[in-house]
């Protein structure tokens, strides 16, 4: 019997996934991940968003196994990926779990992705050239589609994207790389705002707005959504796990 599932919704998301070359690397560049193990990602990162997989829920080889289909090899490099990423911990004398952020951890984090936000924006030449801001229209619009479709991963992914394309015009790509990596490192407690369908919304909203400040070189307007934009997930993640602290 499956420990998570099988929901509704899932194997579809299994099959309809983004190329494994579209999976985020922390060093700059894209890893080209087996598709197998890409698929296995996708279905974690899909029941952790359902809710099916909370903080601190053990991520047992033999259960993941059963639940996904897969070899053990292909569980247990899906896994790796995803404790590289900052996802997945492994605390001493125990196995692999979702990372589970405290209230402490939370406030943390989210100042350093204020600081890492700030300063990109800050550091963006403005206006922006058009065939740049052509590239983050594309995401935005990528993102809309994806959201208008319900598809779980394919909204988590381009969301992801258009941060990316939006953050790396600062040009610096150290900066960058530390606004990807703490992108994932926050996931633990952004996933429950993907599938929240007025956090959904809110998104695409913030994220039009932002695409219209990059149109009008406001970069006032810019750093102040780069900032609240993450308050909606965030405010999910401690009402659901931390009281609403």
């Amino acid at each position: 019997m499956s420990r998570f599932r099988r929901h509704e919704g899932l194997d579809n998301a299994m099959n309809h996934i983004p190329p494994p070359s579209n999976m985020p690397d922390l060093a700059g560049q894209d890893a080209q991940l087996p598709e197998q193990v890409a698929v296995v990602i996708a279905a974690i990162e899909t029941d952790i968003i359902r809710s099916r997989i909370l903080p601190r829920t053990r991520l047992i080889e033999d259960h993941l196994m059963e639940d996904y289909g897969a070899k053990r090899h292909v569980v247990r490099a899906a896994l790796v990926e995803l404790q590289r990423l900052g996802v997945v911990v492994k605390p001493r004398h125990r196995g692999a779990e979702l990372r589970r952020f405290d209230a402490a951890d939370l406030a943390d984090l989210y100042a350093m992705r204020e600081v890492l936000h700030r300063a990109a924006v800050r550091a963006m030449p403005m206006p922006v050239s058009p065939e740049r801001l052509a590239v983050v229209e594309a995401a935005l619009a990528a993102h809309e589609a994806a959201a208008k479709t319900g598809d779980l991963i394919a909204i988590h992914r381009t969301n992801m994207t258009f941060h990316r394309a939006l953050y790396g015009l600062c040009d610096n790509p150290y900066l960058a790389d530390s606004i990807r990596l703490h992108d994932w490192l926050s996931f633990p407690a952004r996933a429950y705002g993907t599938a929240d369908p007025g956090a959904l919304r809110q998104a695409c909203e913030e994220h039009a707005a932002m695409v219209a400040a990059l149109r009008t070189a406001d970069r006032a307007a810019l750093e102040a959504l780069s900032v609240s934009h993450m308050d909606r997930a965030r405010r999910i993640y401690a009402e659901k796990f931390l009281g609403g602290s």
